[in-house]
């Protein structure tokens, strides 16, 4: 069987979300490591789902692509949520940032950071990074290598861009008094991943785009059988009240 479906990018934030806190890693982590969650916009819908509760939009972000004139206008958060760090299944929000939590992680513990930019075939995804010091993906690069931990990148097909993130990189380097592009390689979980994580199906993205509200929405195909192509015909009304971030 198969089901065709429209994902906004508010839709496909919260469903990935759910894809990552079920994927394998990241609960063997919850159960028996350390997880530490960066800040975005995605990160943000992942926040939520291990804090079973909402949180002031923007107050968990960094960096975040807006138009000149953003419409409805931007509320400022109350305040900035700390970074979210989990110990065995312990939610700490003390100060202490995934950077700092890293060069102290083990093997087969999980950092969980979004992207900017994606080559979905390939396997590689790209963060910007305007600190002269790597930002958040700089501070825990050398840790990730050097401790052997999962790097979880949760980034929707929006995110698809038509260069190759290791050739823009390299351009990005030169010349340039803008963002450096960072090549992310890791665990690269879509609205594609996600569905297959939580129902078994198998998804294609077979189109994109849209107006009024589906500006950056995905169109996909989800094979399956019955029961898998019911519990996706679930989430996606479960999906439809997701409102814009």
């Amino acid at each position: 069987m198969k089901l065709e479906t429209v994902l906004t990018v508010a839709q496909s934030k919260r469903l990935i979300a759910w894809g990552v806190v079920q994927h394998p890693y990241v609960k063997a982590a919850f159960h028996n490591g350390i997880i530490g969650i960066c800040r975005g916009t995605t990160c943000s819908a992942v926040a939520e789902e291990f804090l079973g509760r909402a949180i002031e939009k923007f107050s968990y972000t960094t960096g975040v692509t807006l138009p000149k004139n953003p419409f409805p206008e931007i509320t400022p958060p109350k305040e900035v949520q700390h970074d979210i760090i989990i110990r065995h299944g312990e939610i700490h929000m003390d100060g202490e940032m995934v950077t700092e939590t890293a060069k102290n992680m083990s093997p087969g513990d999980v950092i969980i950071k979004g992207a900017n930019a994606l080559n979905y075939r390939e396997g590689i995804a790209g963060c910007l990074v305007g600190h002269p010091a790597g930002g958040t993906s700089g501070g825990f690069w050398g840790p990730l290598y050097g401790r052997k931990l999962h790097l979880i990148i949760p980034v929707g097909l929006e995110k698809e861009v038509s260069c190759d993130i290791l050739e823009a990189s390299a351009e990005c380097m030169e010349e340039n008094s803008g963002n450096a592009l960072m090549p992310l390689t890791g665990t690269i979980i879509t609205e594609i991943e996600a569905l297959g994580i939580l129902t078994g199906v198998s998804a294609i993205q077979i189109a994109a785009g849209g107006i009024r509200g589906a500006e950056g929405s995905v169109r996909l195909l989800a094979s399956g059988n019955q029961e898998e192509i019911r519990e996706v015909d679930k989430i996606i009304s479960a999906l439809e009240n997701e409102k814009p971030y």
